[in-house]
């Protein structure tokens, strides 16, 4: 079909779908003649269209002759818009093209006076039906050149989208030189690498054209401009040679790309940076504070835990600070991963044990010793095995092996030591404690709940889960947005040991123990899990009890059809007295405990997915644990007499000794009421069978203080509110302060709300990104967060708007919460 042909068909079928046919063409190749178009267009008006004639054809066509078709003939490209003066006509009717160029400036939705001076200086691109292909997806509608030049671009470096982060990444992910690079062999053949280093310098406002290696003097660029934003301190040469005239764009171009799951390159590329250029030299004769909010390098990291380890050897530390600064790290690229994250997280304990310290000088202090424990002692015990646990697992202990030692003697030889010496005199005294007794706990806790409700009641037993832990667990359950949990502190029976702790858990009103060990209550034996579900079901017949772990093994039709009917149901729990009862497996006390919460978490969720609305976890008894040997006048002779059960901390029976560093307990003081009972005291252990490193029994807290959780399952809480706390929402420069305000103190009935802001034009992000928790309680002036954000540099016509977009963090992603408009004003922004 010829060109005529073509014109014909475009003709009929304009007339087809409209009253009549106004059809331009711009012919600037001039294929045809006004006299050939005239002696073949016959039943159509043929008018050639001039700089001269415009307003006579605008006369003609929209006052004289409305209802007549026409062809409106140019043998020059068609102007632009501005500069057309026929637009409005070419708006409503249509454009006919002919030659290659034309009809695929028709295909991409593109100007012609765009696309044809681009293939004409890139004839090559254009010979590839599937370059063409790719380029028609990713070009906007009307793209100007830039965008067209971009989407070139995008497709040789296989970009997903015409933008110039994605094209920059591409390219130097694929190799910083020609030989390696195989997206600089396509632009060089296809287009031009000079100036796509113009393109790309210009974005990010450095110049690349006469660099050596341009891709390598980029990269430098960025990585300095990204860690130049978080440091206070000049350094002239490196501001020099890496300059930039956009270092936010810089900035954020790389925290970015650190987000991105093809990362592994730059992060390659830091570490040789950071070596080549030294920057530990740089950094470590500088104060702290410098560069503490630096993410670009590791050595950042190293630095702080070798600054953090030197002033705990040397006691100069401020431990508030240096916390708030460890707590930061660990959400940094760097110090959210591998050794260093482990580092990190040993280094915040130990100093949080250093800042604990003052606690023990208040151990006198209040009315009820074990009260006290509850309230802020238990803090000492958990930093303590957060940070031996944290240590043990270390990779290299070097160069926290003083500090472990320093730590462990304070703990053991002054802590423990000075607890031990206060029981002693107290347990002499006769002492009772005030907290709630652990025999109190069925008729105090789960018989008003099986009277009054008609609620199922869940019993978590969990063997050895001391106060301490049992904290932490329920610190964690607090944050569960489908639940509330509370926590207070029981008395265990003495002496603390599994088989009268799992006994005074159960319904009874007194507890004896015969010849062979078997503790029974109100006459019936409390051994094993047949014979303490009889006693249970004397209190309520619809009981269920079994192990955690085979109600959680079971599928959830299984589970809920032996749940049906039940009220009451105990369920028996054992990892930490399993590993530490075993000289074996004593050693991995802590690592047990840190299971033990993980257990008892998912247990809680489980059994809220099986709609359980009152779950309470407690345990039998705590523990005490000791990694330093222990030393012969740590051990004491045996009880002599008629022993029917013991272990290293206790003996019962009849008729027993009482050796030296040990005591025997006041009926008052245990609730056997046929059976002595001896404790050994202080830290002291008896020469018999057992570990050496964890033990219980005796009357210290940490074996004595046990915890009681109840966790309430209660219609999902609503994450707080937040506001933009900003009366005039207007910004003057690059660097943006924003003030939120969380409008509800953290509750039951609000739960904290983690998000993510960052501002943006459209679906362009304009700024570093910033990830917040907001879980703050207190008054109104007490609720009040400020942020920084970085502006890209670009240039903001005055008045025109961006959004500050805030998005809720949740398991499965971001969800969309709060966006506020700001103007931008920027008349003489200073960066």
């Amino acid at each position: 079909m010829n060109v005529i042909e073509k014109l014909q068909d475009k003709i009929q079928q304009e007339k087809a779908n409209k009253e009549r046919a106004v059809v331009f063409w711009y012919d600037p190749q001039q294929q045809v003649s006004i006299d050939e178009l005239v002696a073949q267009l016959g039943d159509i008006e043929v008018r050639h269209l001039t700089d001269r004639n415009f307003f006579q054809l605008k006369v003609e066509l929209e006052i004289q002759r409305t209802t007549d078709s026409f062809l409106i003939y140019s043998d020059a490209h068609r102007p632009n818009d501005k500069d057309n003066m026929l637009l409005d006509i070419l708006a409503y009717s249509t454009e006919f093209k002919a030659d290659e160029t034309a009809i695929l400036s028709e295909d991409l939705k593109v100007s012609d006076h765009v696309l044809r001076p681009i293939m004409e200086q890139y004839p090559l691109f254009f010979d590839s039906q599937e370059r063409k292909r790719k380029l028609g997806r990713l070009l906007p509608e009307e793209a100007d050149d830039y965008q067209f030049e971009l989407g070139m671009l995008a497709v040789l470096v296989k970009a997903s989208v015409p933008d110039m982060k994605v094209i920059s990444r591409q390219l130097l992910i694929n190799g910083f030189h020609m030989e390696d690079n195989d997206f600089l062999k396509q632009i060089k053949r296809n287009f031009s690498l000079e100036h796509t280093f113009e393109i790309i310098g210009r974005y990010f406002g450095v110049t690349l054209e006469r660099a050596e290696e341009s891709l390598v003097e980029l990269l430098n660029v960025l990585i300095y401009q990204h860690f130049k934003q978080s440091v206070n301190f000049s350094l002239e040469k490196w501001d020099i040679q890496w300059a930039s005239s956009s270092p936010n764009i810089c900035a954020l171009f790389v925290e970015e790309w650190l987000q991105h799951s093809e990362r592994s390159m730059l992060e390659e590329q830091i570490k040789e940076w950071e070596k080549h250029y030294h920057v530990r030299n740089q950094l470590v004769n500088q104060d702290i504070e410098n560069y503490s909010a630096v993410e670009t390098f590791p050595v950042v990291d190293a630095l702080i835990i070798e600054k953090c380890i030197d002033e705990l050897y040397h006691q100069t530390i401020n431990v508030d600070d240096r916390l708030s600064l460890i707590d930061q790290r660990l959400r940094t690229h760097w110090g959210s991963k591998g050794k260093l994250k482990a580092l990190h997280e040993t280094l915040y304990e130990a100093v949080r044990m250093e800042k604990l310290k003052a606690v023990v000088n208040r151990m006198q202090q209040e009315t009820d010793y074990y009260g006290s424990y509850a309230k802020h002692l238990y803090e000492i015990d958990q930093a303590y095995r957060h940070f031996m646990y944290h240590f043990t697992h270390l990779d290299t202990k070097d160069r926290l092996e003083e500090i472990a030692i320093r730590l462990t003697n304070w703990y053991e030889n002054e802590y423990l030591r000075r607890i031990a010496d206060e029981m002693n005199f107290k347990i002499e005294d006769g002492y009772v404690s005030k907290l709630m007794p652990q025999r109190t706990f069925f008729a105090k806790k789960i018989s008003p709940i099986l009277e009054k409700e008609n609620t199922r009641v869940f019993v978590i037993i969990s063997d050895a889960l001391r106060y301490e832990a049992g904290y932490e667990l329920h610190e964690q359950l607090s944050e569960r947005e489908n639940g509330t949990s509370t926590i207070e502190p029981m008395a265990a029976s003495y002496p603390t040991y599994t088989q009268l702790g799992m006994a005074s858990l159960l319904p009874h009103r007194e507890l004896e123990v015969d010849e062979k060990g078997v503790v029974y209550a109100d006459g019936k034996s409390t051994k094993g899990m047949d014979n303490r579900l009889k006693i249970l079901k004397t209190a309520e017949s619809q009981t269920e009890a079994l192990k955690l772990k085979d109600l959680l093994n079971m599928k959830s039709s299984e589970a809920e059809q032996l749940l049906r009917g039940k009220r009451l149901v105990y369920l028996y729990h054992d990892r930490i007295d399993a590993h530490g009862d075993s000289n074996k497996t004593e050693h991995e006390t802590y690592e047990a405990v840190q299971n033990t919460i993980k257990d008892l978490h998912y247990a809680v969720d489980r059994l809220s997915r099986l709609q359980a609305k009152r779950i309470f976890i407690t345990a039998d008894h705590g523990f005490l644990f000791q990694f330093k040997q222990i030393e012969e006048h740590g051990k004491i002779p045996s009880v002599d007499g008629k022993v029917i059960d013991g272990s290293r901390r206790f003996a019962v029976g009849h008729q027993l000794s009482v050796p030296e560093g040990a005591i025997k307990l006041t009926e008052r003081q245990s609730p056997l009421k046929n059976a002595e009972v001896v404790l050994a005291k202080s830290l002291n252990r008896f020469k018999t069978g057992g570990g050496l490193q964890f033990i219980h029994g005796g009357a210290l807290p940490q074996e004595a203080v046990v915890p009681l959780i109840e966790y309430r399952r209660i219609e999902k809480a609503q994450p707080v509110n937040l506001a933009v706390a900003m009366i005039n929402k207007v910004i003057t420069n690059y660097r943006v302060p924003i003030s939120f305000y969380q409008e509800q103190s953290v509750s039951d009935e609000y739960t904290s709300r983690k998000v993510r802001a960052a501002f943006y034009q459209g679906d362009e992000r304009i700024s570093n990104e910033v990830e917040l928790v907001f879980d703050l309680k207190g008054e109104n002036r007490e609720r009040n967060r400020k942020v920084e954000f970085n502006l890209v540099e670009k240039h903001y016509k005055i008045g025109e708007t961006c959004k500050l977009k805030i998005e809720t963090v949740t398991k499965k992603g971001y969800e969309p919460y709060l966006e506020e408009e700001f103007v931008l004003r920027l008349y003489e922004a200073l960066y």
